[in-house]
């Protein structure tokens, strides 16, 4: 399965281009915005290519399979700059996709992310986030929506609780997240779901599989 990995160079896309890099029958591609990036991926192993979300990414879709998109304005920008990378350019990336073909889309949310948040500390954040997921609701392509609580820079360990709906916040090591999304991109009935994330007592294939209520696949090509 190729991927293309919008965000690569942040946080959850480093670790997720390594170890798909390193999963069996995955080739991932890691899209980055400024050249002097590249050091990194080339010492993974994987390849990048440089492109800007904002002003369309399209040229490099034909021929993959899926995109993850785990980019983000980061918490350094304003909310205008949140609107444009977390809302505008994720919902210019799906339509990109549906124009060239790419029908599989993993878009990596967070709980609580909603067009009509009323959160005291990053509401326009969740608001920018819903209504991209909401969008990609709408699309014909074959999604998945990965809500994780509050991520963290811990080592992982291996076991989540999952479900559409929780019913509260927790928190999830990255590379648990990370582990949640190759899972997903390996199982079919996880089309169509918004999944929430927190760490719990699960192993993260088990719990996946449970909430997608179906079996795990190979990966599609």
């Amino acid at each position: 399965m190729k991927v293309l990995i919008a965000g690569a160079n942040g946080k959850v896309g480093t670790i997720l281009s390594g170890k798909l890099w390193a999963a069996h029958g995955f080739s991932p591609l890691a899209l980055i915005r400024n050249a002097k990036q590249q050091m990194k991926f080339t010492a993974l192993g994987v390849p990048a290519v440089t492109g800007d979300l904002e002003e369309g990414v399209g040229k490099y879709l034909p021929g993959l399979d899926a995109v993850v998109f785990t980019a983000g304005s980061g918490g350094q920008t304003g909310p205008e700059k949140t609107t444009d990378v977390d809302q505008n350019a994720a919902i210019r990336l799906m339509k990109d996709c549906q124009k060239e073909g790419v029908k599989r889309f993993v878009m990596v949310s967070a709980i609580g992310a909603d067009p009509a948040s009323e959160s005291p500390r990053i509401q326009h954040y969740l608001r920018a986030k819903g209504v991209a997921d909401g969008y990609l609701r709408s699309t014909t392509l074959d999604s998945t929506i990965l809500a994780p609580g509050t991520l963290l820079d811990e080592r992982g360990t291996g076991r989540i609780q999952a479900s559409e709906k929780l019913g509260f916040h927790g928190y999830l090591p990255r590379e648990d997240l990370v582990d949640c999304i190759i899972e997903t991109l390996r199982n079919v009935f996880t089309f169509d779901k918004t999944i929430e994330l927190v760490s719990g007592g699960d192993k993260i294939k088990d719990a996946m599989v449970k909430v997608a209520g179906g079996g795990d696949l190979p990966p599609i090509a």
